[in-house]
């Protein structure tokens, strides 16, 4: 199989109703799902914190944060440890509540079209359609601003006592 210069190596991963693209050097790890340690007045999208390889990594679920569909926490259920794009030191990574096993996808742009983008939740980027099998790009730089205000100092120290 050759493969594009253009080509780029990502993942899908599944949420509810929907599928995540991510490129594959954006995803850190991809974890058994656990149940987050909760932190007070939080939004319904951000269940709480996990300790991956020591380091606090704050959930999120986007299927609440896009009004989609309620998470289901099942057998399958994974977290995906994504790369924060903007190197920040106070949030390095962040963590996606996916619903099963990310698989392979090789986005190659001359198979690929945009779809709509209209009615797209602001966390999400675009629309991508191949085979007319809908693929939602996140908006990380509108989920992190968001996340920040929910993860707040207050709050991570709260994780300290």
């Amino acid at each position: 199989m050759s493969v594009n210069s253009e080509s780029i190596r990502c993942m899908l991963l599944p949420l509810s109703s929907i599928n995540l693209l991510i490129p594959n050097s954006a995803v850190a790890e991809v974890i058994g799902y656990f149940t987050p340690t909760a932190l007070t007045d939080s939004s319904r999208w951000f269940p709480g914190v996990v300790m991956w390889r020591g380091v606090h990594v704050p959930v999120i679920s986007i299927e609440e944060m896009c009004s989609i569909d309620a998470p289901i926490v099942g057998a399958r259920s994974r977290i995906a440890i994504i790369y924060n794009p903007e190197k920040d030191a106070e949030l390095p990574y962040l963590g996606i509540h996916i619903q099963d096993i990310p698989r392979a996808y090789l986005a190659e742009p001359d198979k690929m079209e945009s779809g709509s983008d209209d009615g797209l939740s602001q966390y999400l980027l675009s629309n991508v359609d191949d085979d007319h099998l809908a693929r939602f790009i996140p908006n990380l730089d509108n989920i992190i601003a968001d996340l920040k205000v929910e993860y707040t100092q207050e709050k991570i120290d709260q994780l300290s006592i």
